[in-house]
């Protein structure tokens, strides 16, 4: 593995001479000169114009292939010390990085992803600041595969996907979905090509923990199981959370992989000693190497090293940046769960968007995370009258048809005398509580312009399994990329969705470029479940609504969530299940957000299922599969 970057106030990545220039694509160019026409009151030559001339600066940034790195993917041996990866961090507003996105076969016969750049960093920690800009140059140099599907225009990057296509996601991120910034719709990096992304953040972007990571349907379980997926930070928390000023800084990256045995997962999923895992564990490509005694069932883990000094307090900064685990932590000394304040979740500080004064972190003794989610804590060492301390996930029961998340310890927190690591990841000083951050503010008092329900549900007597998520009033669909939307709405809008489990296993709700507000989660100790902790009330752009335990007279599980389009983003963008096995079977799906002055919110009733605020829900959504379904005109077509 490469050595850790030293934390820099002022670091930037070396230079690297770039030449050449960006093939940029034409549409969202003349969208927006066409959008500045209809809707700017300046010149709409002089914005044009001054459009031209960003973009032809973004066009300097090289668009030279990356070359490919010796001995990709490295990793490390179970039970080492866990470090924070490297870091590169912006400068002067822009944060210039250029990846060559590998594979290699470990000696287990997994096949290994990985983001790398030049100099050797692996999945290197982003660091940007509010309004910064994040240029990517990524070069594809895995092996090429056969088409799998052609994408109709406009397109972005290749016109067909492939075994080995990838992107890239800025999950969590308020950016814009255009072409060449957070796009995973139409965006396609085939094998020996090269993309350039310019991702630019918007001012108000809450400070916090977000993560990048491939996106093509189809395909994308593999990619992240493989490992191709690191962390992001906006920087500033310690502006909207003073309390974590100066406290020193973990990043945390749980990863999961096949293990190494290959062998089938417990099925249906139990709360023993003698279960057979679906997915091992990593922290920081430290695996949690689990092994199943094929005599005696038993599974055993190798924790991984967290070394602390006794007493300290550190802002741990965690992401499920798994395909398919949902995650339970606790910090537990001799047995004991303790407890931790939870500062930000999803990237957003806790009770932050209203109000003059930093936010109340909350207390809690575990926490529940889908795979995707994030969540910021400040936790204390143990003293040394403890006699073991570890980071542990706790048994996920995840419905009849569900995956085995056993309980597992991640790590083992060793006390040593001189942590030097971690006192070179200090946060910074604080420069004073700011309210800039707010970017959702008043939204629990905003008018909910419409209410849509949603429905997770599955196909089950086929092979492959089939996976759907359905606007109430549609019939269930298999995602494909060149489907027409399946939500319209309008920038400036806010709405209520219910998001409903029909299926008998757990699913986690995701929506790209926007966070939503959860205001509660419904039915789910009559199915078996209990409520996660901390996150009503709060804002996310990952939640989880487990399953259904298949009786007739039990109401379906749900979270009822307010949805903000108040934001800059128009365009296309999905949602969709972020167990990833389920998303590139099916269970995803596009919105479109339309320019406010452009048009209105479809009608009530119309086949993209919005309502009227306080109308009532029609009936579940229905289980059977249509192979061909059309719209019509309500749902639109991209331009």
């Amino acid at each position: 593995m490469p050595s850790e970057e030293s934390r820099r106030p002022a670091y930037s990545q070396p230079i690297v001479r770039r030449s050449g220039a960006v093939k940029l694509d034409p549409y969202p160019l003349f969208r927006s000169c066409e959008f500045a026409k209809l809707f700017a009151r300046i010149s709409p030559s002089l914005f044009c114009g001054v459009l031209i001339a960003a973009l032809a600066q973004v066009a300097a940034f090289s668009q030279t292939a990356v070359a490919p790195v010796p001995n990709p993917c490295p990793r490390f041996a179970a039970g080492s010390v866990v470090a924070n990866p490297p870091a590169l961090y912006s400068q002067n507003g822009v944060l210039n990085v250029e990846f060559s996105y590998q594979q290699t076969t470990d000696s287990a016969g997994r096949t290994l992803y990985c983001f790398t750049t030049p100099s050797g960093l692996e999945e290197p920690t982003l660091h940007v600041n509010p309004g910064d800009t994040l240029n990517i140059t990524i070069t594809n140099n895995t092996p090429a595969s056969p088409v799998e599907e052609p994408f109709n225009p406009p397109n972005c990057g290749s016109t067909s996907m492939t075994g080995s296509s990838v992107n890239i996601h800025y999950h969590g991120t308020n950016t814009s979905p255009a072409c060449g910034a957070d796009n995973v719709t139409k965006t396609l990096i085939n094998s020996g090509t090269t993309f350039h992304y310019s991702v630019t953040f918007p001012t108000n972007e809450p400070p916090g923990l977000y993560w990048y990571h491939p996106h093509v349907h189809g395909i994308s379980e593999g990619a992240v199981q493989g490992g191709a997926a690191g962390a992001l930070i906006v920087d500033g928390i310690q502006n909207v959370q003073p309390g974590v000023a100066e406290l020193q800084e973990r990043i945390l990256v749980v990863r999961d992989q096949p293990t190494t045995q290959g062998l089938a997962e417990s099925s249906p999923p139990v709360n023993s000693p003698v279960e057979t895992p679906n997915l091992d564990l990593t922290l920081n490509y430290v695996p949690g190497n689990a092994l199943t005694n094929v005599n005696t069932g038993v599974t055993t883990f190798t924790p991984s090293i967290i070394q602390m000094q006794s007493g300290i307090s550190q802002l741990w900064r965690i992401c499920n940046c798994t395909s398919d685990t949902i995650l339970d932590l606790q910090q537990v000394f001799d047995g004991v769960a303790q407890t931790f304040l939870i500062v930000g979740i999803d990237g957003v500080p806790v009770n932050s968007q209203d109000g003059t004064t930093p936010g109340a972190p909350i207390t809690a003794t575990h926490y529940r995370m889908p795979p995707a989610s994030r969540v910021e804590i400040v936790v204390t060492a143990p003293s040394p009258a403890v006699h073991l301390a570890q980071l542990v996930t706790q048994y996920i029961n995840t419905g009849p048809n569900g995956d085995e998340d056993p309980i597992r310890p991640l790590a083992t927190i060793q006390l040593v005398s001189n942590d030097t690591q971690a006192f070179d990841n200090a946060l910074p000083v604080s420069s004073g509580f700011t309210t800039t951050q707010q970017m959702f503010g008043g939204l629990s008092n905003a008018p909910v312009n419409a209410t849509r329900t949603l429905a997770f549900s599955e196909n089950v007597n086929v092979t492959p399994n089939e996976f759907f998520i359905t606007v109430q009033g549609q019939t269930p669909e298999l995602f494909n990329n060149n489907n027409p939307p399946s939500i319209i709405t309008t920038q400036g809008s806010v709405e209520q969705w219910t998001i409903e489990n029909q299926a008998e296993e757990n699913h986690e709700f995701h929506l790209h470029q926007i966070h939503f507000l959860v205001q509660s989660q419904n039915n789910f100790q009559a199915n078996g479940s209990q409520p996660a902790p901390a996150i009503t009330g709060q804002f996310a752009d990952m939640v989880e609504v487990p399953f259904w335990d298949g009786n007739a007279g039990t109401p379906f599980p749900s979270v009822t969530a307010l949805m903000d389009f108040r934001g800059t983003d128009i365009g296309e963008f999905v949602y969709h299940c972020h167990i990833l096995g389920h998303e590139d079977l099916g269970m995803m799906a596009i919105i479109e957000v339309l320019p406010s002055a452009s048009s209105k919110l479809a009608s009530p009733g119309s086949s993209n299922g919005v309502r009227s605020a306080g109308e009532s829900a029609a009936s579940p959504v229905p289980l059977a599969v249509s192979a061909d379904r059309s719209r019509g005109s309500a749902m639109g077509q991209m331009q």
